[in-house]
């Protein structure tokens, strides 16, 4: 005989059941604000204070992140993937923000995590995935309310766009931003749209407006204690500064940069304040403070993470000083270093701009795919009504497919010829309009295979603009680039049909000739000289070419080649300029065909 339970103890179990139950619930709620507020804090030391006591906190909680809340373990890993970016280790920082977005997190920490992502790759100098992510961080972004996400895309946007060139475009989004942060009251957010503006401003060469923006980013970095910022802002601003002709300015906000970087932690830009320094002290003449400069660390750094643009900026100065302290051989070893980085820094350039365009073209490539689909179920909606209207359904059916047919023709004709531009523009240097040095080069081989078959000769010529630097300081970068352009017409015009015309970097040009005979060559080149006595408008500079002049002999590569005709054009450029030098045995021979007076 059993004993039935009586109903209020049922009830009484229930109920402490679901309190227990409730508890729980209560305590991981607790347990998940708690988290929140900690990696908030670890957040603000990381970006107002220093990033190495916040990975700190950070690892003081490290085993502990696996009990987290997904939202707080993201918030855990992108911090780590901050520091690792700060630490020099921007591969693993981008590979770690890529596991991240394969997680199923919230719009708003998606959001984010692209915007980081996006700035590492161009760090990395990997534009394509950079520009991925650009573009999926703005089709993400109207989805979030978050308005301090909206500010973080904004700033990503104006930074990745100018570095582009699209200036006016990059302006607006990082306008955007700061007018947003000062509605909000966010001083952290308009510290870093301030930090992402002025240099936009200085790619777009607004002298006035950059420097504004930089100082009234250095103040509001400094209100907040944002002492990276305030040195980033600093370095930008006396590299702006040297460009003006302020030197004591620069060098003071240069000194003040450094310290406020190496204090931060932050290599890549305490090394880039250095170059500016470096190059203010050389302005300045201060030989003293020069020679404690260690600028062997500064190539170093520079060639180890293939920061080519600096390089280039560092192997001028060198060559510079070393043609002020008359060592000519020096300073052509150093400018030969200088065009080779700069080259390698103009690859990228363009690489980044091949990206930009490939990554926009795909993206209407997918919107016309995506019209086409609408169209094809349009169709199949007639293509059904048709076999109940018989006649006139048939008729319309044909008329929809012909514009169909027109419609794809149309889209795989534009395809066709975005691939010719691509390809053009892989091709050839976008200032003048010649063969790029990459294009140049492989071409120039095989001119020569085709001599070797042929028992046919083959002249190599190299031209350099005289004293292109004082243009440039005198007139500007664009006149500069005029006379790029002057100089490219003048040469294809001037060279026969049958000659291979290339720039090879900054103002250096390189012209293939299918000839065996001087006679030609000298003709080609007085003939450049002429022209250029009658052509030009008032005001316009003056300007000239030297050239050195080599002729295939039997085992000759392209490199040697080359080499006998740099050698004659550094004579060319030592023994007074503004002729030619045609080399002759072992050695460069006597200058020859200066311009008339």
């Amino acid at each position: 005989m059993s004993l039935a339970e009586p109903t209020g103890g049922r009830r009484l179990r229930l109920t402490s059941r679901l309190f227990c139950v409730l508890l729980v619930l209560l305590s991981f709620t607790a347990l998940a604000d708690q988290t929140a507020r900690l990696l908030e804090e670890i957040r603000e030391v990381s970006y107002t204070r220093h990033w190495h006591k916040a990975q700190e906190m950070l690892d003081e909680i490290a085993d502990e992140v696996e009990s987290f809340p997904l939202r707080q373990q993201v918030e855990f890993h992108l911090l780590e993937a901050r520091h690792l970016t700060l630490d020099d280790r921007s591969h693993e920082a981008l590979a770690l923000a890529g596991e991240l977005l394969e997680l199923p997190i919230n719009e708003d920490q998606r959001l984010r995590i692209l915007q980081f992502a996006a700035n590492v790759a161009v760090l990395l100098r990997e534009y394509e995935t950079a520009f991925e992510h650009l573009l999926e961080a703005l089709a993400v972004e109207p989805e979030v309310e978050d308005p301090g996400a909206v500010i973080d895309t904004y700033n990503m946007a104006g930074y990745m766009f100018g570095r582009v060139g699209e200036h006016a475009r990059a302006t607006v989004y990082g306008e955007r931003a700061i007018s947003l942060a000062l509605e909000l009251g966010d001083r952290n957010r308009e510290c870093v749209a301030r930090q992402r503006l002025a240099p936009v401003y200085k790619w777009a060469e607004l002298a006035e407006r950059a420097e504004s923006e930089y100082r009234a980013g250095i103040a509001v970095c400094e209100q907040i204690g944002n002492a990276l910022f305030v040195g980033v802002l600093q370095h930008g601003l006396a590299d702006q500064l040297r460009k003006l002709g302020r030197f004591e300015e620069a060098r003071e906000l240069a000194l003040q940069s450094i310290e406020r970087l190496e204090d931060s932690v932050f290599p890549l830009g305490e090394f880039e304040a250095r170059l500016v320094l470096a190059e203010v002290l050389h302005d300045l003449g201060d030989d003293e403070a020069w020679a404690a400069q260690d600028l062997d660390g500064l190539s170093r750094y520079f060639n180890d993470r293939e920061l080519w643009d600096q390089l280039a900026r560092l192997e001028a100065l060198y060559s510079d000083r070393a043609e002020n302290s008359e060592r000519p051989h020096d300073a052509l070893a150093h400018l030969r270093r200088h065009l080779d980085a700069r080259e390698r820094f103009l690859d990228r350039d363009r690489a980044m701009f091949l990206a930009y365009l490939q990554v926009q073209f795909d993206s209407r490539l997918k919107d016309q795919q995506i019209e086409l689909l609408a169209e094809s179920a349009r169709v199949a909606r007639v293509e059904q009504r048709a076999a109940e209207q018989q006649g006139r359904a048939r008729t319309a059916i044909l008329v929809l497919s012909s514009a169909l047919l027109v419609l794809v023709v149309i889209m795989l004709l534009g395809a066709l010829r975005g691939r010719r531009h691509f390809r053009y523009l892989s091709r050839h240097d976008p200032l003048s309009g010649l063969a790029n040095q990459g294009w140049f080069l492989q071409r120039a081989e095989a001119m020569l295979d085709a001599a070797r078959q042929s028992d046919g000769g083959v002249c190599l010529i190299m031209a350099d603009i005289d004293h292109f630097k004082r243009i440039n300081d005198r007139y500007g970068h664009l006149v500069g680039d005029g006379v790029i352009g002057q100089t490219a017409r003048r040469l294809r015009e001037a060279f026969d049909d049958d000659c291979l015309v290339g720039r090879l970097g900054g103002e250096e040009f390189g012209i293939m000739m299918p000839t065996d005979e001087v006679d030609d060559a000298v003709r080609c080149i007085e003939r450049f000289q002429k022209a250029g006595l009658q052509s030009g408008r008032s005001g316009d500079p003056r300007f000239t070419l030297s050239f050195g002049v080599a002729f295939l002999r039997n085992g000759d590569s392209l490199s040697q080649l080359r080499t006998r005709a740099d050698q004659a054009l550094y004579e060319a450029k030592r023994t007074g300029r503004n002729c030619y030098v045609i080399f002759d045995g072992n050695e460069a021979g006597s200058p020859a065909g200066p311009a008339p007076a």
